[in-house]
């Protein structure tokens, strides 16, 4: 008798039942540590770059111990350092750049209304929770928004195609943006959230909201969940489905916090009716240098490379 079918099946099931577990123990564990360093009174810039960094390299780690595809490999991928280059080029140039550009239109905005006798409908007399669940549907309608538009408008599409031309899926991709959609989303996204006067812990949350949910739906860890799970959470399943080289399967599943908005405006695809066969693009015409890739939208403004309909 083979002995070593009973330890097989054992870890199997040990790895099958973790599966279950990595979402809710990801994201309950790392909302926790915000709330925790929120209410110790932790800087908040420290604490946002001590959760990310952190939750980066725990997603890093288990994507070795528990693949969910284990022909991808962050280690493996001829674009590991385009990808870590490009998360560098978002921070320094993109970032910056949509935080100006969002103090000027929303401090301007609000003095306007101000004079104009608007007030703010956020329910801050509200508990966290109910906040946080309104945070989330703003915050992911901006998303959606921004998200289509990337999709649906050719000059914009030339910057969100860096993102897309990945053949392999790991956490590194999550940060994988031209620094100039960087700056499209970064001022555009949380419009909807200022607009209704959320308070900036708020924002902070659904920062790290989208940081934790970003990197776990890009991530190639193992996840598992009901099938009734995928029309409430952003799961892996989906984001994966958004990355498939079939343009039809790239022009769904925009949202990426919950797929509420993809459901009511008809752009939402269920993971168990849409096989994958690869991923990136239908053709290869974003360059495979850094470089390359950072001139790519700009010059494809006047010349735009040849793409699938």
């Amino acid at each position: 008798m083979d002995s070593s079918l009973p330890s097989s099946v054992a870890a199997g099931g040990l790895r099958a039942g973790l599966a279950w577990l990595t979402y809710p123990v990801m994201m309950g564990g790392f909302l926790a540590l915000t709330g925790w360093g929120l209410q110790a009174g932790v800087n908040p810039a420290t604490l946002a770059i001590g959760l990310t960094v952190g939750n980066f390299f725990l997603l890093v780690g288990l994507e070795q111990a528990m693949p969910r595809e284990p022909r991808h490999n962050l280690f493996r991928d001829p674009q590991l350092v385009n990808d870590a280059a490009h998360g560098v080029s978002r921070q320094v140039l993109g970032r910056p750049i949509a935080d100006a550009i969002r103090v000027l239109v929303v401090v301007g905005s609000a003095t306007k209304l101000q004079q104009l006798g608007y007030v703010g409908l956020w329910p801050t007399d509200a508990s966290l929770v109910p906040q946080l669940l309104l945070g989330i549907l703003a915050w992911s309608f901006g998303d959606y928004w921004v998200h289509r538009a990337l999709h649906a408008f050719t000059p914009l599409w030339w910057f969100h195609a860096v993102h897309h031309d990945t053949a392999e899926m790991h956490v590194l991709k999550s940060g994988r943006l031209h620094f100039g959609e960087e700056v499209i989303g970064g001022v555009c996204v949380p419009l909807p959230l200022l607009a209704l006067g959320a308070p900036p812990e708020i924002v902070l949350w659904m920062q790290l909201w989208t940081v934790f949910d970003g990197n776990l739906a890009h991530s190639n860890v193992d996840q598992r969940f009901p099938s009734w799970a995928h029309y409430v959470l952003g799961t892996a399943h989906l984001h994966w489905i958004h990355h498939a080289a079939d343009r039809r399967l790239q022009d769904s599943n925009y949202s990426g916090s919950t797929p509420i908005w993809d459901i009511l405006f008809g752009t939402f695809n269920h993971p168990d009716r849409n096989p994958i066969d690869r991923y990136g693009l239908e053709e290869a015409y974003v360059p495979a240098g850094f470089l390359g890739q950072l001139a790519f939208p700009f010059r494809a403004q006047r010349k735009p490379p040849t793409q699938p309909t």
